[in-house]
């Protein structure tokens, strides 16, 4: 049976995301890394791209919540996971006997974790969560020392990992996360000359990756960086990235139409001149977000366009002018253009529409088949 074409699809490039692993590994060595690949590694796959980045050597691999871990290892990946998001009495219990590591978010987790030893007959890996600032889940920094203490005391509990998350690490502005290193940085002293060894000790994000390299401790946490995006445009561009997602889709139908003609739902956009419409296949329903509202563009033979009229669920809308635009035509919706060197800056495109390229990414629904590109393929 032939493969079906397929004319709305991600392309998902390998070498260049191991060229965004190697990259990183420069900036931050002698750390490890831990691949952040929750949400299904940000729209990317993640079984496909674990399996990549385990056969380059990562150190560990996250996910945010237990059935991440476990379509990690149904799929016969063998790597240490760790699972970032707090977690019910009952998914611990499913997390300890896979063998997975779990992080402790508060301090009901001492309980939870004494009764999960005792249900499964399990030893618990555990990396601590501090909240220095990000005001989300986390032992609260100014009690860490303690609880860290009386959860290393615990028969079968090995204090693997403590780590901490960046609140404002993607921005220009700095001080911020500088006050929620010393404060990090303070459990440590605090612990200084205790029995208790913690192997791994982590905070650095993407954008602390790029600017600030005194988080970078053991261990760095590598997530939409990776995966070829800077978090911001505020961020340096220390490391070289490549994208490693190309949206592509193929014009679907052309339409020559006269001077004011309105085009798409709710009469938001009129045609100035005589124009060409071309329509495109893809819509939010496929993670082209409606924001994209007379606000994006595509680029097609190495030229762009723009989106005109509102997006609908399956289809959208571009206006070419007078160009020789046909039927079955290439269209770049995010991404690098391989033929004509022209790129569309996910980055670039979320901050078009107020957002960041995490959420573009990841919205990128599994209508769109992820068609993946290795080494040699062309």
């Amino acid at each position: 049976m032939s493969r079906p074409r397929y004319y709305t699809y991600a392309e998902i490039d390998i070498p260049n995301l191991i060229f965004n692993l190697n990259n990183i590994r420069k900036k931050v060595s002698p750390a490890k890394v831990m691949a952040v690949v929750k949400a299904d590694a940000y729209g990317h796959g993640a079984v496909e791209i674990s399996k990549a980045l385990v056969k380059e050597g990562v150190d560990f691999l996250a996910v945010a919540r237990v059935e991440e871990a476990l379509e990690l290892l149904e799929a016969g990946i063998r790597a240490k996971i760790l699972i970032f998001g707090s977690l019910f009495q009952d998914e611990m219990e499913e997390a300890f006997r896979a063998g997975v590591r779990i992080s402790v978010t508060g301090v009901v987790d001492l309980e939870k974790v004494k009764k999960s030893i005792l249900s499964t007959g399990k030893a618990a890996i555990v990396h601590v969560n501090v909240d220095t600032g990000m005001g989300r889940v986390g032992i609260p920094y100014a009690e860490a020392i303690d609880f860290i203490r009386k959860l290393a005391s615990l028969e079968n509990v090995r204090v693997e990992g403590v780590y901490s998350h960046f609140s404002t690490s993607d921005e220009r502005d700095k001080s911020y996360s500088y006050l929620q290193l010393e404060r990090f940085k303070k459990i440590f002293e605090g612990l200084r000359g205790e029995k208790i060894k913690i192997p791994f000790i982590h905070m650095s994000n993407s954008g602390a990756i790029l600017d600030i390299p005194e988080s970078y401790f053991n261990m760095v946490r590598p997530g939409v960086s990776l995966y070829g995006y800077r978090p911001s445009s505020k961020t340096s561009e220390s490391i070289p990235l490549r994208q490693v997602m190309r949206f592509i889709t193929h014009v679907s139908a052309v339409r020559r139409v006269p001077e004011g003609s309105f085009i798409s739902y709710g009469r938001k956009y009129r045609t100035e001149r005589e124009t060409s419409i071309v329509v495109l296949p893809v819509g939010y329903a496929d993670g082209y977000t409606r924001a994209f509202t007379n606000k994006g563009y595509v680029v097609i033979k190495g030229k762009e366009y723009p989106v005109v009229g509102t997006v609908t669920m399956d289809q959208i809308m571009v206006d070419i002018g007078d160009d020789d635009i046909r039927e079955g035509d290439e269209v770049l919706l995010w991404g690098d253009d391989r033929n004509s060197g022209k790129s569309i800056s996910l980055t670039e495109l979320a901050e078009l529409i107020g957002t960041i390229p995490y959420e573009l990414c990841c919205a990128v629904s599994k209508r769109v088949p992820r068609i993946y590109r290795y080494q040699g393929d062309r």
